[in-house]
């Protein structure tokens, strides 16, 4: 088993930086020129698993095709005498997205834009070689300090990654319906667990991180990962704006096309995805008109959709088995290990392959597994089933129009009573507190609230899913009240009148500074 001290290859280990499901990570240092790198090594028990071994493998060759800046290095390669696999990859000095969030959640608009769009970057290269993630969260994007950018993005933790051409097409998939990732960041296909897993996954699981960067929460929690999987298969995507009111309209638009449950219905490229975070509102200018159904009809009753606090994650999942935390340590404190470039895998579904079942403890947890599996599944088949079929009665027959779906938005202002107009039109809604019909679609329509003494207030909203508009009026200042205006100077006429006797003092305007002259006849310094 490797230790601190222990010298592999040409680097001495130094330091364990941290610990996960699958491996370990060290500080390892060059003793002569004094360079600092990372070892990610296999846990010495799992070296035997050909499963473990292969995503191990997979991850230094994806990373190692892929030579994007945005993704770690990956620098060699190789098993020590006792048989342990490991690679050596640069080491980075900084703190994981997860962390970042802890301290300041939600980011700075601008901020969390900049890191979508370089994971973008990141993945988009990774798609054109063919390599798709597969298990994208906030513990895998790194941010470092890289010349003038604070937030300089590093992709971490290819373990899941599946390699789609060439002649080593892997997939990591050992039975039919398994499901891999992390839960809180699946697709709705992961969590189906069906075999065509495309890159579009990974455009999901960018939609719910800037979801997360966006409002400071995620769609989608529950008490166990069968609630969270049913919950992106069949519940509608909470509106971002009802959680961050100050989020402009467009950006939502991006949010929510990005997680779509239909993956033709999302960006269809990382690329498609990076042009519309560069321009918001652009992008929502020409943004295309989807019919979205965020969540197939479905008798599965899936409590909340306003967004889950972040901190309500689970730390660990090995072998099917949930554990939420430490029972010693408050909801959401456990630290994140050092500054590495191999996360904890935080949340990460793996299969039985990776440990042995404990079958004796807690029985009753598998049942609640098995339930949740026969619900996601039967989620799918309802999903499946109610596709619209096109029907052909000749050679030019079209297929049939199903009716625009409605969104109900509820309009609310504080004060109560104002008049609510929609911009586009100048209808006349009503008076707040009200709520209105509008056909879905992904175009922002603007709403007026008017009220006397009050300033007018214009607020948009994207009509993809049901929502509400809340906006605080703020009164008009009093008028300024006028001030007595000043005694007109007495012309020079009525001042001739006044009597040759009379003695006037000149104006002030018209009198001349008297100078202090040293005695040099210079003027003082006071002037």
């Amino acid at each position: 088993m490797i230790a601190v001290g222990q010298t592999i290859g040409n680097y001495q280990i130094t330091a364990k930086l941290g610990e996960g499901g699958m491996g370990v990570v060290y500080l390892a240092e060059h003793p002569v020129i004094g360079r600092k790198v990372a070892m990610k090594a296999i846990h010495p028990e799992l070296s035997r698993n050909p499963e473990v071994v292969s995503r191990f493998v997979t991850e230094a060759k994806a990373v190692n095709q892929i030579g994007n800046e945005h993704i770690v290095d990956i620098h060699d390669f190789g098993t020590t005498a006792d048989g342990e696999f490991y690679f050596i990859m640069e080491f980075l000095q900084g703190e994981a997205l997860v962390d970042r969030l802890k301290r300041s959640s939600p980011l700075e608009l601008e901020r969390a834009l900049s890191i979508a769009a370089q994971v973008t970057d990141a993945l988009g290269a990774s798609h054109q070689h063919g390599i798709i993630h597969r298990d994208l969260k906030p513990e895998n994007v790194f941010l470092i300090t890289k010349g003038h950018s604070p937030d300089f993005v590093k992709v971490l933790d290819f373990g899941l990654a599946k390699l789609t051409q060439g002649e080593d097409k892997v997939s990591h998939k050992t039975r039919t319906g398994s499901v891999m990732g992390t839960p809180y960041y699946m697709s709705p296909e992961q969590c189906e667990g069906k075999p065509n897993i495309d890159h579009r996954s990974d455009i999901y699981s960018l939609g719910v991180i800037l979801f997360e960067m966006t409002t400071g929460k995620i769609p989608f929690g529950g008490e166990g990962y069968g609630e969270i999987i049913v919950k992106h298969i069949t519940a509608p995507v909470p509106s971002p704006r009802t959680i961050n009111p100050l989020l402009p309209s467009s950006v939502e638009a991006i949010v929510l096309r990005a997680l779509a449950k239909r993956r033709d219905e999302r960006f269809q490229t990382m690329e498609e995805f990076a042009a519309a975070l560069q321009d918001p509102d652009g992008y929502a200018a020409a943004a295309p008109l989807f019919d979205i159904d965020a969540a197939p009809s479905s008798p599965i009753v899936v409590p909340g959709a306003e967004g889950v606090t972040p901190g309500v994650r689970a730390d660990s999942v090995v072998s099917g088995k949930v554990v939420f935390g430490d029972p010693d340590q408050e909801l959401g404190a456990q630290a994140s290990p050092m500054p590495t470039t191999f996360r904890n895998a935080t949340g990460e579904l793996t299969d039985e392959d990776f440990a042995p079942v404990r079958r004796s403890r807690k029985a009753g947890l598998w049942l609640v597994m098995a339930a949740a599996a026969v619900a996601a599944g039967a989620a799918a088949y309802l999903y499946t089933q109610q596709k619209p079929v096109e029907t052909q009665a000749g050679p030019t027959a079209l297929a049939p129009q199903r009716p625009p779906k409605q969104v109900r938005l509820t309009l609310k202002s504080d004060p109560p009573g104002a008049t609510v107009l929609r911009k586009d039109t100048n209808e006349q809604l009503g008076l707040t507190p009200l709520a209105v019909e509008l056909p879905a679609g992904n175009t922002p329509i603007e709403f007026v609230f008017r009220k006397d003494t009050y300033r007018e207030r214009t607020e948009s909203f994207v009509p993809t899913v049901p929502g509400k508009l809340a906006v605080a009026l703020v009164a008009e200042p009093p008028p300024p009240q006028e001030q007595p205006k000043p005694r007109a100077e007495a012309k020079p006429e009525a001042r001739a009148k006044a009597g040759k006797g009379s003695r006037r003092r000149p104006a002030a305007s018209r009198r001349r500074p008297s100078h202090t002259m040293d005695e040099d006849g210079v003027l003082a310094p006071s002037f």
